[in-house]
């Protein structure tokens, strides 16, 4: 009697897991080719599918290459976030947080450094990575207002502008990331954190006059002034 042969049964893979894939296999790529990682030929192999699946769920190169932007982004800064927003802690501890996880090791990967040096590059010639790059950094200024609005709400700050802050403190964690990533011999991250402890402390004492907010206007007399 003949046995039946076992015949394998093949799943097909719904257009969401598809997608997760293709951008995983993209920042692999990226990860390990930096600008030469950015060619459909080595994200379909790394991903082990055809070229033409790239182009079935993407509809560029550019496209598929906005969307890692966008998940990468996104990620570090959930992951950031959820260690910063501690509930059981102050406002000024939260931040400290944030500083913290800002730095960490898994931040400072030179190969994730190299993906956003991609990433970067493809901002001024791509409206998809410009409005990729335009939502994230909205988001991440967004939860850098908060953490700095809740010190005002607390009282450890008087009152303060906190877009202009937000944007002023991102840049100083965005100078001394891109300094770690590109000279981790030339100082520490701790070094790093305490400067920007520095910072916030300096805006709680009223030490930035330009990002404070500005006074109400004296009330007019109640009633006008009779000839």
């Amino acid at each position: 009697m003949a046995t039946k042969r076992h015949v394998p049964k093949f799943h097909r893979a719904t257009p969401e897991v598809r997608r997760e894939a293709l951008v995983d296999a993209t920042l692999r790529c990226l990860k390990q080719y930096g600008h030469e990682g950015v060619s459909v030929r080595r994200i379909s192999a790394a991903a082990g599918v055809s070229i033409g699946l790239i182009n079935h769920h993407f509809p560029s190169k550019s496209g598929l290459i906005a969307e890692t932007y966008e998940t990468l982004a996104l990620s570090l800064l959930d992951s950031i976030r959820r260690q910063a927003e501690n509930k059981t802690v102050s406002p000024r501890d939260r931040l400290s947080n944030f500083f913290r996880a800002s730095f960490a090791p898994e931040i400072l990967d030179p190969q994730l450094f190299n993906v956003w040096l991609v990433f970067w590059s493809m901002v001024a010639h791509s409206a998809e990575m410009r409005a990729v790059h335009s939502s994230t950094y909205g988001k991440y200024r967004a939860v850098l207002e908060s953490l700095l609005g809740q010190l005002v709400d607390s009282g450890a700050a008087p009152p303060f502008r906190p877009r202009p802050a937000a944007i002023a403190l991102s840049a100083l964690l965005d100078g001394f990331w891109v300094e770690l990533s590109l000279s981790p011999t030339v100082f520490k991250p701790r070094e790093a954190i305490a400067l920007c402890e520095d910072w916030v402390n300096a805006l709680c004492q009223g030490g930035f006059p330009r990002l404070l907010a500005a006074p109400r206007a004296a009330k007019a007399d109640a009633a006008p002034k009779r000839r």
